[in-house]
């Protein structure tokens, strides 16, 4: 298993940061692998989306299944199919989960969690993962900075 974790301390109570990170329409606004997200089915737990952004210089796109919902503390999504350039992607991971938690951390500051979880096709493919693990991680901490800036301007 790959694990990234990234966490921030935002400056805004849980349930305004739950509100802008269970949405999938704001996706785009705060997560850096969203350009575009459409909602292909359902709402909370189980809603399918599909995510659409660029990913190392290629089109890329990820159906998601929404497999934990638990309001005001928890969000995760599990990667269903991805593609690049339109074709199916090669398959490096035999799983992909991101969770994203939310600890009030008093009234008015709540910490963000973010983790990435893979479980590696074979040996062969786990190396190529943590050999992009740092690009991912970088990307969750921009993905963290966008949210705390979306939440805290006027």
């Amino acid at each position: 298993m790959v694990t990234i974790h990234t966490e921030r301390l935002i400056p805004a109570p849980a349930p305004r940061v739950w509100e802008v990170i269970a949405s999938a329409d704001r996706l785009p606004e705060w997560y850096a692998r969203s350009d575009k997200v459409e909602v292909l089915e359902g709402a909370g737990l189980g809603r399918r989306q599909r995510i659409s952004s660029t990913w190392r210089g290629q089109e890329s796109e990820v159906d998601q299944v929404i497999s934990a919902f638990e309001p005001g503390r928890l969000l995760e999504w599990r990667h269903e199919s991805e593609r690049l350039g339109g074709v199916p992607a090669p398959r490096f991971a035999l799983e992909t989960v991101v969770r994203i938690k939310l600890e009030a951390d008093g009234p008015d500051s709540t910490r963000v969690v973010m983790e990435s979880r893979q479980r590696p096709a074979d040996a062969d493919k786990e190396q190529q993962i943590r050999g992009n693990s740092a690009y991912l991680a970088k990307m969750f901490e921009t993905s963290l900075e966008r949210l705390e800036e979306l939440l805290t301007k006027g």
